[in-house]
Parts: C-alpha cells; structure tokens; sequence
C-alpha cells in the first residue's frame, strides 16, 4: 500500500473533538476560520455559514488519517482498536458537552419561558445520547411540537451528535477493510477508496433526492450527510496521490478560502443544503487540505497559520458550544430577531473568553490526566461520568414539573373553573391563591382528538393524509347525526368541547385535522395555501365525500395580529359544494391571533393586568354571519367573546390560562367553554336547517 502521508502533507492533532498524531497548523487555522464564520453569520446575518460542513469534513479527514496509518502500518488490532478509539474521542468530547448541556439548561430555567422547558429537557436528553439531529427531524416537521418563540440553544448539537453517530460508525468500516485485508489478502488503500467511495455515492445520490423532496428532513438526517464525511475520508486517502505544482496548490487553497467565505452569501445553506449545494463548502475545504504547506511566500497557509487563528483554533470546539446559546438567551430576553453588530461583538468576545477558559482549566486537564489514561476501564469510567452529570439533571428535573403538574391538576375542579366564571351569577368558592393551569412547565396543551379511523375502522380505505390526520373522536353505531369536523390546528383545539357536544347529542363524530392546513379548494394559489396543505385538503374533501355526514363543522375565517380576520379564500367555494350535497354546515369563528404571546409578556417582568392583549377585531362582529345569510344551511359559531371577553384577551380567565402561544388556546381552557359551545353550535344548527327547510333535529 503506498503511504498515507508526506513530509508535504502531514497530519494534524485532533479538534478539540478528536486526537490524531502529527500536526498541520494550517487545518488548525482553517478549523478557526470555519467556527469564525459559523459565529460571524449566527450573531449578525441571520443565516447558516456553510462553516459546519467544513467541521465535518476535517473530522472525517483526521480520524481517515489516524485509521488508515494503522492498519498501513500494522498496528490496527481489529475490535480492540476500534473499542480503544470510542473509549478516547468520547472521553475528550464529553466534558465540555456535558459541561455546556447542564450551563444551557440553567440559562433556561432563569431566562426561557416555563413552557419550554419540557421540551428542551427532552431535546437535552437527546443530545447526551448523540441524537438530537434525530429529535430536529421528528419535531421540525412535526407542525405541533414546533416552538415559534425562539430557536432552541441546543439546535447546534445536531452537527455534534451528527459527528458522535460518525465516531461510532466510521471506525466500524475500517474494521470491515481490515478484516478484508487480512483475510482475502487485498490492498489496504484499494479496498477503503472502494468502501468510502461506494458510501460517498450512495449518500450523496440520497441527500440530493431528500433535499430536492424534503429538505427540512435531509438537513438533518444522517444518511444525507454521510457522503460529507465520506468525502473528508476519500481525500485524507487520496492525499499521497496528488503531485501539484506549488503555485497550483496555493491558487488551490486560495480559491477555498473564498469559496468557503462566500458560501453563505451565494447559497441560501439552511434551504438549499445538504443535497450538491453542500459540495461547495466540503470542496472548498478539500482544496485547502490538498493544498497543505505551499512552500510559497503568497500561500494560503501564511494567512490560515498566524497565531490568532491557530490559537482560536485550539479551542473552536468550545467556541462552537457556547456561542448559541448565548446568543439564544439574549435574543430572547431583547425580543430580537438579530443581534447587531455592537451586540454580536460583546456576544463573540463573551463566547472566546469562556471557550478559552472551558478548554485551558477543564478540557485540558481532563485530556491529559494521566490517571485516566493509563486504562481504558478509567477512561470508560471518564465518559460514564460525565453521561451520567448530564442524564441525572435532566431526569431530576422531569420528575420535579411532572410532581407539580399533578398537585395542581389534583384542585383543579375546585380551584380552576375556566370560562365558567363568565356565565352571570357565578360565585367563586375555590382557594384564595390557586395555582393557575396548565402549569407552564407542563408544555403545550393540545387538545386529543381520539383514536386514529385506522385503529377503529380499519375497513375504511383511507389515502395517506387521511391515514395520519383522521381521528374517529367519537365512534356510535346508531347515531342521531354523522358529523365531520375539518381543517387546521384552530379546528383541533375546539375537540374537547366538540368531543362532549357528540356525545351528548348522540352523534358520530370524525375529525380531520392537519396543523397549518386550512380547509380550501384545490386551486387556491400557494402563497395563501401551502403547496403541501393541496393534498390534505383534497382529502378532507374526499372523506366528507366517503363519510356522506348530516353535518359538517369548518373553520371560515382567519384572523392576524392587529387586524380584524377575514374569510378563507375559499372557505365560501367549500360550503356551497357542501350545501349542494344537502349538508348542513356549521363554521367556526377563528380565535383573535395576539401580536405577543402572553407567557413572553410574563417573562419580561410583564403582570396579568399590562399583559392583556388588544384582540385586533371586534370580538362580537362576526364577518362569517356574511355567508350565513346568503347561503341557507350554513350556521355561524363565534367564541371570540369567551375567549377574549369585553374586547380584551387576558392572561388567565378562570385561574386557567386563555393562549398557550400567538393563536391557539389551551385545551383546559377550551373545555371549560362546553356551555357556551353547545348553546351556540346547536343554535347555528338549527338556523341552518330552518333556513334551508329543514327540519332541526338536535335533541
């Protein structure tokens, strides 16, 4: 096998994350470039560099380099190898990982919204177990679990975690090479080009289809950024086979600084990457390593090797740690979108000091503790550790806002009567000061729409969107009525009291809903209707259709901060075709939509009293009594007034919180609103039915 290395390219100690033998200051150097840049967009553009790719691509680079000495050299010892490699790269990442988990979620107990917390105490748990780009996917795409509030300051552990998954497998396929090595007698290089080339195409081919399909998913998923890693490990193999002239290497490592600078400025990097968009940045990064030492006076490496750089390089990975969620927490207590440029600068200043400081008195020190190096059982006992100082809080802390959830709930007839307060004559009887629900840190309150159709009607032949959104929330075999309920999100959080209303009067009720998909026509232009929501509301049509119900319920109206709400385009092409199949219709009011969401008012040493928010509508004009009188079958339901009672949208009503965000209302609160529904949805019924000449048969 022709040697890995050479005098001209030699390789570097590890990154913070990662140990190799040899030293190449100018990877040092393009290490701080890359987390400069990375810093640089986060604090004052907004967007995503292109520098994390590099990351991934170096680390690729120097664990290839350090695999493939091994088994060149002889010294790669099979699965005691590859256990003594896990047992050290995760004893030197952990510390300051774990270090700045526990730091973060201090940070949030004292400075993020109670409500957050679960959610970060979940996303903290995935982190420590190296999957929280797995936990990004299942919550980014889910519409329900998304937190609009602010971004998470643990959404940088997606790379990390990325890297940890790569740590586990990259030395499990110099395992597979070597054993076909020894066994059949191959060449060494051969058979790894021929192993990572073979994981290059493939992930590439992948994340090119997922990004162009699904690119919120392929940001994140692993299989899509295999072939970055795959191509950092195809150079360091490759490395020796280059024979460039000087000045073609320094033009080389000159042309992939400026690739690598411009990279956020040409591609759109969160939208468009990680499909062949990403290939510039890996590539750029490539150009600088087979470039190495020019032996020009004009090289790359003069600017990548001055001492700034390579001393920033030494602690990049601490600086890629704290930076976001630092910046995280301060965007959120100045309600700001971007720092700006005096603001970023104290925030990238704050961000050195402390990486510098993690790195020189805990990272150091822990890396070079002979004590624990002298065997692995200590280094194995090092990484249990610091597992264990970061899943113990979190667990701990769990346990705690899973305790005060149900103390409260345990008072909550008594103490939390909701929107029953507004009825005349009510008299309170419960404690002086009751705790107020759902209690914050319970997370969001989402109402439950029952069992999916496919678990109680698994006859029914449902398409895919009916499948995951239709839920039969109340199933009767001899109902007096077959209803269905459609549309989005705000459709969902009235199922509590839709759910009782079924019951009561004896129906059959299905819902579908699709978080952020209204109930609209097919033909609707996608700035109003996302291009996704076509489908599901296709299929909300179709199961209407299938189900053939007496009456349907929609949303008709959506409202905005400040402004009154409007009528669905659309809403009005859906009723008459409802209206033509002889179904009554009944359409819900949107709830007020608040420019501020009550619980960031609280947090910003805000009251209930100053925190009560300008519903932006009259509460009492309800614009869908429009269709009601042109359109004979169709009923107007409007609870903007319980929601946001006397024109104004308090914190609580009721001892019971009104909005868990901008524009949803809890499901505790919605339940305690039952006598108002009721009274009004049958109302609207039967003027649909009388209107139309039929007769009401509501019970």
């Amino acid at each position: 096998m022709k040697t890995l290395t050479s005098p001209e390219h030699r390789v570097e100690t590890a990154p913070a994350a990662q140990p190799t033998r040899k030293f190449r200051p100018e990877i040092q150097g393009l290490r701080a470039l890359a987390v400069l840049l990375v810093a640089a967009y986060h604090f004052w553009f907004g967007r995503v560099s292109g520098g994390v790719d590099v990351f991934l691509l170096i680390s690729a680079f120097l664990m290839a380099g350090s695999f493939a000495r091994k088994i060149e050299k002889g010294t790669f010892a099979g699965i005691r190898t590859v256990l003594t490699y896990w047992i050290h790269v995760f004893k030197r990442i952990l510390p300051l990982a774990t270090l700045t988990v526990v730091a973060t979620l201090a940070g949030a107990y004292f400075w993020l919204p109670a409500e957050r917390w679960l959610s970060l105490l979940s996303e903290a748990r995935s982190v420590m177990l190296y999957r929280e780009n797995w936990w990004s996917i299942k919550n980014t795409v889910d519409y329900y679990a998304a937190d609009t509030s602010s971004a998470s300051p643990f959404r940088h552990f997606w790379s990390l975690s990325l890297q940890g998954q790569i740590y586990l497998l990259w030395p499990l396929l110099f395992l597979l090479a070597w054993a076909l090595v020894k066994t059949f007698r191959f060449k060494a290089l051969p058979t790894l080009l021929v192993i990572f080339g073979a994981v290059f195409a493939y992930s590439l081919n992948f994340s090119i289809k997922l990004t162009a399909s699904d690119q919120q998913i392929a940001y994140f998923h692993t299989e899509a950024r295999l072939w970055e890693f795959a191509l950092g490990t195809l150079v360091a193999l490759a490395l020796p086979l280059f024979r460039l002239k000087n000045i073609t290497r320094a033009i080389m490592g000159w042309a992939g600084i400026a690739m690598i600078i411009s990279c956020g400025f040409i591609f759109d990097v969160e939208g468009a990457f990680p499909g062949y968009a990403a290939l510039w940045p890996t590539l750029a990064a490539s150009f600088i390593i087979i470039a190495g030492d020019t032996q020009t006076k004009f090289g790359p490496e003069k600017l990548l090797t001055i001492k700034p750089l390579l001393k920033l390089g030494g602690f990049s990975y601490a600086l890629y740690l704290v930076h976001w969620p630092l910046l995280v927490f301060y965007l959120y207590r100045v309600d700001q979108e971007k720092a700006g440029f005096g603001a970023g600068l104290v925030l990238l200043a704050i961000s050195i000091v402390i990486a510098w400081a993690i790195t020189k008195f805990i990272e150091t020190p822990l890396r070079t503790w002979k004590w624990s190096e002298a065997k692995p059982i200590r280094a194995l006992g090092v990484v249990a550790v610091c597992v264990l100082l970061g899943l113990i809080p979190i667990a701990s802390w769990n346990k705690a806002i899973a305790t005060t959830t149900l103390q409260a709930q345990a008072n909550r007839g008594l103490n939390n009567e909701g929107a029953k307060t507004l009825e005349a004559g009510f008299v309170y009887e419960g404690e002086e000061n009751p705790t107020v629900i759902p209690v914050r840190t319970s997370g969001k309150d989402w109402a439950d729409r029952g069992p999916l159709c496919v678990e109680t009607n698994p006859d029914w032949d449902l398409d895919e969107a009916q499948a995951r959104d239709c839920h039969h929330t109340v199933v009767n075999d001899q109902p007096s009525k077959t209803v269905v309920a459609v549309g989005n999100s705000h459709m969902q959080m009235w199922a509590p009291v839709l759910r009782q209303l079924a019951e009561d009067q004896d129906w059959d009720l299905t819902m579908m809903t699709t978080g952020g998909c209204f109930y609209g026509t097919e033909d609707i232009k996608d700035d109003e209707l996302f291009e996704d929501c076509l489908e599901s509301s296709a299929s909300m049509h179709d199961l209407i259709s299938d189900l053939d119900p007496d009456l349907v319920f929609m949303t008709a109206t959506r409202s905005a901060p400040d402004e009154d709400d409007e009528l669905l385009a659309g809403a009005e092409n859906r009723v008459d075709q409802l209206l033509a199949d002889g179904r009554t219709v009944v359409g819900i009011r949107d709830t007020p939509r608040l420019a501020t969401m009550h619980k960031d008012c609280l947090d910003r040493g805000g009251n209930e009293e100053t925190c009560a928010m300008d519903p932006g509508q009259d509460v009492y004009s309800d614009p869908q009594l429009e269709i009601e009188v042109e359109k004979p079958g169709f009923g107007a339901v409007n609870m903007s007034d319980v929601v946001c009672p006397e024109n104004s949208c308090p914190v609580t009503i009721g001892n019971i919180y009104v909005y868990q965000d901008y524009d949803h209302i809890n499901a505790t609160y919605a339940e305690t609103t039952y006598d108002f529904f009721a009274q009004r949805a049958l109302d609207a019924i039967s003027r649909a039915e009388t209107n139309s000449g039929k007769s009401a048969q509501t019970s």
